[in-house]
């Protein structure tokens, strides 16, 4: 089918000239476009998503509002200094607040029930064991909190439990704040995929052929970004997660992680558990922007379940899902400028929930 031309209406209400275009409707863009027109009430602002939701990982996460396991952040120090593992942690920290006090934990569902990281090997356990009193230290200096961490134990397994931690309704956060910029006068275009872009001039070409002209730009695309600036350096990572019919007996109740953070879950309501991750069984095939399932993966999470959490005999998967996350060389975000009036706030490196309101925040400042 032909695209139609315009009439002369049309033309009047969409031949316009933005303050600010922002490419992508996750946690970041609308933090951005929201945070925007607060500093700005008059400005013209739009946000542009290629889905009929967005469908990257800011909804189809596991709702995890968390800042770092005692393996993780461990597992961290291999690869980074300290000074930076802890600026991360400040950030994640910093952003869940914002996060929280912008929406309200009512209209997200936050509880805060903090997370429990669990092991099945005793040795992995114990040689964390004499870092707990260094990053209980940390977090006294980074986030005015003590005894964050505390050894024990869940169900008989070896744990380390974070009580500032909890969890969250990803799909109602990410409609809150959507709600809230439709209130504040943001225009969106959902089912716009842009073909090409011009970040020196900031016009935004859609597949479609439609043009859109702004004087700002904010791309934040997260593990698409390559798509659009190939010279950017930040690989997807497609995240598998599936959610249990009812069960009669439910005895995890929390957030929780295991083997450095690479599988998690979580108790849904009284009855559910959902359960995500594995990307460590097969990197190579979920360095991908391409939505499904790994099989190798989903039985991978399938045994788990059966021999660590010991789930009921019976259970079944009501529905599974795979995200697409973007990761970027060092795990912390890239906010940069593009160009002289456009701004990059992307590779949230599987921290979308803690970080992605305060990046968004931040990239709007640049602005």
């Amino acid at each position: 089918m032909n695209t139609p031309n315009r009439s002369y209406w049309e033309n009047e209400l969409y031949n316009l000239t933005y303050d600010l275009i922002i490419i992508g409707a996750g946690l970041t863009g609308l933090s951005s476009a929201y945070f925007y027109k607060q500093k700005y009430p008059e400005a013209k602002v739009l946000v542009i998503d290629r889905g009929f939701f967005p469908i990257g990982a800011s909804t189809r996460n596991a709702g995890f509002a968390c800042i770092g396991s005692v393996g993780e952040l461990i597992s961290d120090l291999e690869l980074e200094s300290a000074e930076i593992v802890k600026q991360r942690i400040k950030d994640r920290y910093e952003g869940l607040l914002l996060l929280r006090n912008t929406l309200g934990d009512s209209n997200i569902d936050y509880e805060p029930e903090g997370g429990w990281e669990v092991f099945d090997d005793e040795s992995e356990f114990l040689k964390l064991k004499d870092s707990v009193p260094m990053l209980n230290d940390w977090m006294e200096d980074l986030i005015g909190e003590t005894e964050v961490f505390k050894v024990g134990t869940y169900l008989g397994k070896h744990s380390y439990f974070n009580r500032v931690e909890g969890m969250l309704h990803p799909g109602k956060m990410i409609r809150t704040l959507h709600e809230k910029c439709l209130k504040s006068g943001i225009e969106f275009r959902w089912n716009t995929k842009i073909e090409e872009l011009d970040s020196i001039s900031n016009l935004v070409i859609s597949e479609h052929g439609h043009k859109f002209q702004s004087k700002n730009l904010i791309i934040a695309t997260n593990a698409f970004t390559n798509k659009l600036l190939p010279q950017i350096n930040i690989k997807p990572g497609r995240g598998y997660v599936f959610i249990t019919k009812e069960m009669p007996a439910l005895e995890w109740f929390g957030t929780f992680h295991y083997n450095k953070g690479y599988v998690y879950f979580r108790n849904v309501g009284d009855t559910r558990i959902l359960i995500g991750g594995g990307r460590n069984i097969n990197y190579d095939a979920e360095t991908t922007s391409e939505f499904g399932v790994n099989e190798t993966i989903k039985e991978y999470l399938i045994n788990f379940s059966n021999d660590f959490l010991k789930l009921p005999q019976g259970w079944e998967i009501e529905q599974e899902w795979s995200g697409i996350m973007g990761f970027t060389e060092s795990k912390s975000y890239l906010i940069e400028q593009i160009d002289e009036n456009c701004i990059l706030a992307a590779g949230l490196s599987g921290m979308g929930v803690a970080l992605g309101m305060n990046l968004g925040k931040k990239a709007s400042d640049l602005v």
